[in-house]
C-alpha cells in the first residue's frame, strides 16, 4: 500500500495501523483527497461504461515497459492510454478505434500458443455473439510525433448464445498455457483452449442467472454466484468431463452469502491458501478457498466498486492484503483486510468511479486509476495535503429585542399564511391573484384535426371526428419555485398537452397556450366540462391550488338529423326564469343557424357511431308555454343535453344577478331555488339506469372469475416450470414440455380474454357515468328541499371509479343504504330510532348486490314521490302540481292534467304525430304513505328515543281516512297535509333531520 502512493515523496504518508485508527473519523468527512496526477475524456460521453470497461496491463512491448490503459465502451468505442508524465498529453493517446459491437469486457493474457515471450500478452475484447483476440504491435513515432499501436486480429470465436462474462486462469493447473471460458446469459459456460478445443456446460440445479465465475488457480476451481444467493465451488475436472460422461455432479462446496453481490474476485494471499473477496450490496466478505468465512464486514454505505491486490509477493512473510472499495458518495476506503486504514474523497467528481484499479506508470508507482460513467478516466494518488478548513468568525453583535421581535413576529406571519386555512376565501383570492387564468374553448368545431401528430388510433381517425380548440393564457404576478397545468377531460376526449410544469418561474411571465381538444376514444361521454387545474409552490414552500373549467362545443359529439316522432324515455323542463327565452335558440344555437323559429331539434350522437343502430336524441319546445320536452331511446344521449339546458339557464340568470346560491349552510325549510329558473317534470328512468348497473356490475364479477383463473394458470405454469428444473438431465422431458406449452397457450389465451373483458368494462362504465349523470341532472331541478338535493347529488358521483377490491356498486352500497334507512327518504315501518341504526348494523361479509339494487330503485321511486307531492315555492310563482307526473314502475300510469295533456298534445301535432285519445282523467282514492322523521335533538334521553314519533300524509279531500299505529281515525273535517297526535305541523328540520349526517 506504500507503494500506491511513493511517486511524490513529498506529499505522501506511510499508512500505519495507527493513521488508520485515526483515519477511522474521516470515513464520512475525510480530511484527505485524492489527488490527481492526469485525467482524460474518453471516446464516449454517455453512460456507456461499467465495472468491466477498465483494464491496466502490459503487452511486452519494449523494455522497463509500465501499464497502459485500456478502456472499451458498450457502444464499441476502444482506447488504448500510455501516460508518460502528470498531466494528459495528446501523445498520450496510443489508439482509438469503433468494434462493431459493444464491448463487454477487456481481458489480458496469453489466449495463443504460439507466444513465445513470457513478458508478451494479447488482448481479449468481449462482444455479445464472439471473443476478439488482438497482438498488440507498437509503432514508433517520428521527430515529436509519439508512438503508437495497432491491433491485429489473431482470432475470433463467435457463439451462439449471447455472453455476460468472461473468465481467465491456467485451467487444469497447466504451466505456460492459458484457458478462457465465456460466462452466458443462460448461465451456459464455454469454455476455449489454445489449440481450438472448445466445449459447454451447464451447472446443475436450479436455472443459473448471469454472475460473476471466478476461477482459482492453487485448487483449480470454478466460484460461482447461485440465484439463491449461495456460493458454490466446483472443480474444474467435474466441469470438463460433465458433458462426455452426461454425469450429473455437485458442488464441492456451497456457503450462504445472503444478499446480492457487486463484483467478485480471488487473490492469492498466502502459499498454501487464496481468498474469494466478494463485495456485497452491504457488506464486504472474505473467504478462503475451502470456504470458511474469513471476516463479514458490514458497510455503512452503497458500494459501487472494488479492488483487491497483494502488495510483496504471497510467498513472502510480510505480504499484506489491501482492498480499496469505492463508494456512491465519491469516497475512497483503504482497507487492510478487514481494518480500515484510510479514507479519501475526490474533491471535484460529483458522480462515483464505476471502475478502480492499481497500476504503474511512469514517474508514478502504484497510482490509482477509476473510470466515470461517462468516461471521465483519471490516475491519482493518495496525498497527504489535508483539506483546509476555516471556523468562520462569531458574530458578536449586540443583540436588539425590538429586532429579534420583528424579526419572529415575520416567522409567525410566514406560518399562520402557510396553515392557517380559515378564510378560505381569502386565500383563494390571494392565490387567483398571485397565478391569473384564463381559459376558453371555441364554440365552433374544426375539421382539419392533425391524426397523425396527436397520435389519434386509427378507428376514431378513420371516422373523422371533429375537434375544438381552446386557448389559455396565465400571467404569473409573483415568483413561483414550481408551477404545473393540468387538463382533466371526459372520459375518451383528449387534450394536446396534458401536463405542463414550470420551475422557477419570475414574476411577470405571461404566456398563451393554444390547444386541441379532441375524441380519442369511441366511447359514451358524460360532460362537456373541461377543468385545468393550477398547482404551484412559492419559494417559501407554500402550496396553492386554483381551477377554472369550460365546455366543449355540442358539435363535437352531435349532429343535427331528422327529429324522431317517439322514444321511449320522455323528460320535460319548464324554463319558470322571466329572463330566459324557452326557446330553442337559446340553447342550441349552433344547431339552428338560419332556423330561429325552430321548435323541433333532432341530433345524433356522433361517438360511439355504432353502425348498427343510430342513437337519436329530440329536443321540442311548446310554441305557447315555458316547457321543453327531451325524449330518445337512449339513456346516454340525455347527460351532455340536460347538461347544456341547465348550465344555460343557470348561467343566464347569474349574468343578471338575480340567482345567488351561496356555499354557507342553509337554513331549515329551504326549497332547492334552481326551481325558481328551471323545474323537472318528477320522472326518473329508473329501469333503464338499473339496467346499465346490472351490465357493469355483471362484468365486473366477469373480471374477478377471469383474474382467478389466470392465478390458477399461472401456478401450474410455475409448478410446471419447477418440476422441470428440479428433473436430472438423463430424465425424459418431453411430456413436461408439452405441459408446459399447452399451460401457456391457455395462459395467454385467457388473458387475451381478460383484456376484452377489460375493454367492455370500460364502455359499459362510460355507459353508467351517463346514466349517473342523467339522474343527477334531473335531481338537481326537481321541487325537493335544497339539502336533500345536495346530499342525493354528492352520493350520486361521477365519473364512475372501479377498484381492485372495491367495485362502484360496492362503493355506493353505504350511501344508498343510510338513504334507505334514515330522513325523508325512509319508508320503515318502525317507529324507533333503535330499529333503524340496527337495520344499518346488518352488515354482511359479502356484498349483497340484489339488496343494493333494491334500495337504489327505491330511492329513485321516493324521490319521485316526494317531488310529486305538492311543495311550497317561494317566488317562482309557479305551482308544482302543473309538472307532468311521471310513468313510475310498479304503480302503473299516473294521469295528467287537462291543461297539460292539451300541451303535449301540441307538441306531437308539431312532430306530425297522430296522438291517440287520452284516457280520462281518474283519481285514486284513499291513498295514504307513511313517513317517519327521527328527532334530531342536540340532547335526548334513552327513553326519549324509545316514543314512536311518526307523522301521516292523507291524500283525498274532505273525508280522507287513514291509520296510523293501528288505530283507525276517522276525520271529517280538512285536516293538514301533515299532522301528529298534538295537531302539530312538523317542521321541515324535523323532516330532514336524519341527513345531517351527510351535510
Amino acid at each position: 500500500m506504500v507503494a500506491m502512493a511513493t511517486s511524490n515523496p513529498a506529499t505522501t504518508m506511510t499508512m500505519t495501523r495507527s493513521v488508520g485508527r485515526l483515519s477511522r473519523l474521516s470515513t464520512y468527512m475525510s480530511l484527505f483527497n485524492v489527488c490527481s496526477w492526469w485525467s482524460a475524456q474518453c471516446a464516449d460521453p454517455g453512460e456507456q461504461y461499467d465495472v468491466a470497461s477498465l483494464l491496466c496491463a502490459r503487452f511486452g512491448l519494449e523494455e522497463q515497459e509500465k501499464d497502459y490503459i485500456i478502456v472499451g465502451s458498450q457502444t464499441g468505442q476502444l482506447s488504448i492510454y500510455y501516460p508518460h508524465r502528470r498531466g494528459y498529453d495528446a501523445t498520450d493517446l496510443l489508439l482509438e478505434t469503433l468494434m462493431p459491437a459493444p464491448i463487454l469486457g477487456l481481458y489480458a493474457g496469453k489466449f495463443s500458443g504460439n507466444v513465445r515471450n513470457e513478458n508478451t500478452n494479447q488482448l481479449g475484447v468481449l462482444l455479445p455473439n464472439a471473443i476478439a483476440i488482438y497482438n498488440v504491435q507498437a509503432i514508433g513515432g517520428l521527430a515529436e510525433h509519439g508512438a503508437q499501436v495497432r491491433l491485429q486480429l489473431h482470432a475470433e470465436h463467435k457463439f451462439k448464445r449471447v455472453a455476460f462474462g468472461l473468465c481467465q486462469g491456467h485451467f487444469g493447473q497447466v504451466k505456460g498455457r492459458e484457458f478462457f471460458c465465456v460466462v452466458h446469459l443462460d448461465g451456459t459456460l464455454t469454455f476455449y483452449e489454445q489449440d481450438g478445443i472448445s466445449y459447454e456446460c451447464r451447472f446443475p440445479g436450479y436455472r443459473a442467472l448471469p454472475a460473476p465465475v471466478s476461477y482459482c488457480e492453487r485448487t483449480d476451481s470454478f466460484f460461482r454466484f447461485s440465484a439463491s444467493w449461495h456460493l458454490q465451488c466446483y472443480s474444474y475436472q467435474d466441469l470438463s468431463h460433465s458433458l462426455m460422461t452426461k454425469s450429473s455432479y455437485q458442488p464441492t462446496w456451497t456457503q450462504g452469502v445472503g444478499e446480492g453481490i457487486v463484483d467478485m474476485r480471488v487473490v492469492q494471499v498466502k502459499e498454501n491458501c487464496s481468498y474469494i473477496m466478494i463485495l456485497g450490496e452491504r457488506n464486504f466478505i472474505s473467504l478462503d478457498d475451502n470456504g470458511k468465512f474469513i471476516f463479514i464486514l458490514k458497510l455503512d454505505y452503497a458500494p459501487k466498486c472494488f479492488h483487491s491486490f497483494v502488495v510483496g509477493y504471497y510467498w513472502e512473510p510480510g505480504a499484506r492484503l489491501i482492498t480499496a472499495i469505492i463508494s456512491d458518495s465519491s469516497k475512497l476506503h483503504i482497507y487492510e483486510e478487514a481494518n480500515i486504514i484510510w479514507a479519501a474523497q475526490w474533491p471535484n467528481q460529483a458522480n462515483a468511479p464505476v471502475a478502480i484499479q492499481r497500476s504503474n506508470m511512469q514517474g508514478l508507482a502504484g497510482g490509482i486509476v477509476t473510470l466515470g460513467a461517462r468516461g471521465q478516466l483519471e490516475v491519482g494518488y493518495l496525498g497527504a495535503d489535508p483539506f483546509t478548513f476555516q471556523v468562520q468568525p462569531l458574530n458578536i453583535e449586540a443583540l436588539s429585542f425590538a429586532q429579534a421581535h420583528k424579526e419572529l413576529q415575520q416567522l409567525e406571519d410566514e406560518i399562520k399564511e402557510a396553515v392557517d386555512v380559515r378564510d378560505m376565501d381569502a386565500l383563494n383570492q390571494q392565490a387567483a391573484d398571485q397565478v391569473r387564468l384564463s381559459f376558453s374553448i371555441q364554440t365552433d368545431v374544426s375539421e382539419d384535426l392533425d391524426t397523425l401528430l396527436l397520435d389519434v388510433p386509427a378507428d376514431v381517425a378513420v371516422k373523422e371526428m371533429p375537434s375544438a380548440k381552446g386557448l389559455l393564457r396565465f400571467k404569473i404576478k409573483a415568483d413561483l419555485a414550481e408551477l404545473q397545468l393540468v387538463f382533466q377531460t371526459p372520459n375518451g376526449v383528449r387534450c394536446s398537452q396534458d401536463t405542463i410544469s414550470f420551475v422557477d418561474v419570475v414574476a411577470g411571465t405571461s404566456q398563451e397556450l393554444k390547444l386541441d381538444f379532441y375524441i380519442a376514444e369511441l366511447l359514451h361521454i358524460h360532460s362537456t366540462k373541461v377543468e385545468v387545474v393550477a398547482s404551484f409552490v412559492n419559494p417559501r414552500g407554500i402550496p396553492r391550488v386554483i381551477q377554472q373549467n369550460a365546455h366543449l362545443p355540442l358539435g363535437m359529439f352531435y349532429r343535427v338529423c331528422q327529429p324522431q316522432k317517439a322514444a321511449g324515455i320522455k323528460l320535460t323542463y319548464s324554463i319558470t326564469s322571466r329572463h330566459v327565452a324557452p326557446k330553442l335558440r337559446t340553447f342550441f344555437g349552433e344547431f339552428l343557424e338560419g332556423q330561429a323559429d325552430a321548435h323541433a331539434l333532432g341530433l345524433q350522437l356522433l361517438c360511439p357511431g355504432l353502425d348498427k343502430q343510430s342513437e337519436v336524441i329530440t329536443v321540442v319546445a311548446a310554441k305557447s308555454s315555458n316547457r321543453i320536452r327531451i325524449q330518445s331511446d337512449y339513456v346516454e344521449t340525455f347527460a351532455m343535453i340536460l347538461e347544456r339546458l341547465v348550465q344555460t339557464t343557470l348561467q343566464l340568470d347569474s349574468s343578471a344577478g338575480l340567482l345567488k346560491i351561496d356555499k354557507k349552510k342553509l337554513k331549515r325549510g329551504v326549497l332547492n331555488r334552481r326551481v325558481e329558473r328551471l323545474m323537472a317534470a318528477p320522472f326518473l328512468p329508473t329501469q333503464p339506469i338499473l339496467h346499465r348497473v346490472d351490465v357493469h356490475h355483471e362484468t365486473q364479477q366477469n373480471i374477478r372469475k377471469q383474474t382467478e383463473k389466470m392465478e390458477d394458470l399461472w401456478q401450474q405454469f410455475k409448478t410446471l416450470q419447477r418440476q422441470l428444473q428440479e428433473q436430472q438431465e438423463q430424465e425424459p422431458k418431453e411430456a413436461l414440455t408439452m405441459q408446459i406449452e399447452t399451460n401457456y397457450d391457455q395462459l395467454i389465451l385467457e388473458g387475451d380474454k381478460l383484456v376484452d373483458i377489460r375493454r367492455d368494462e370500460r364502455r359499459q362504465r362510460c355507459d353508467l357515468n351517463c346514466a349517473v349523470a342523467l339522474a343527477k341532472w334531473i335531481i338537481q331541478a326537481l321541487n325537493l328541499e335544497e339539502r336533500v338535493v345536495n346530499v342525493v347529488g354528492s352520493v350520486l358521483s361521477v365519473p364512475v371509479e372501479d377498484w381492485t377490491e372495491l367495485s362502484w356498486e360496492e362503493s355506493m352500497a353505504p350511501g344508498i343504504d343510510m338513504l334507505h334507512h334514515f330522513g325523508p327518504l325512509t319508508r320503515s315501518k318502525s317507529t324507533s330510532t333503535h330499529g333503524l341504526l340496527d337495520a344499518t348494523d346488518t352488515n354482511k361479509d359479502s356484498f349483497d348486490y340484489g339488496r343494493f339494487r333494491r334500495h337504489f330503485a327505491t330511492l329513485f321511486d321516493r324521490i319521485v314521490r316526494l317531488a310529486s307531492s305538492p311543495q311550497p315555492s317561494a317566488g317562482s310563482g309557479v305551482d308544482s302540481s302543473g309538472a307532468e307526473q311521471p310513468v313510475e314502475v310498479g304503480e302503473g300510469e299516473e294521469q295528467q292534467p287537462a291543461k297539460q295533456a292539451d300541451e303535449i298534445g301540441r307538441m306531437h301535432r308539431m312532430l306530425g304525430d297522430q296522438c291517440l285519445p287520452l284516457a280520462p282523467l281518474k283519481r285514486k282514492s284513499n291513498m295514504t304513505t307513511s313517513l317517519e322523521a327521527v328527532e334530531d335533538d342536540e340532547e335526548y334521553d334513552e327513553e326519549d328515543l324509545r316514543e314512536d314519533v311518526g307523522y301521516r300524509k292523507e291524500y283525498g279531500t274532505g273525508t280522507g281516512t287513514g291509520t296510523s299505529t293501528g288505530t283507525q281515525k276517522t276525520s271529517s273535517q280538512p285536516r293538514s297535509e301533515w299532522v301528529n297526535e298534538d295537531f302539530e305541523l312538523p317542521t321541515t328540520e324535523e323532516l330532514f333531520s336524519d341527513l345531517g349526517i351527510w351535510w
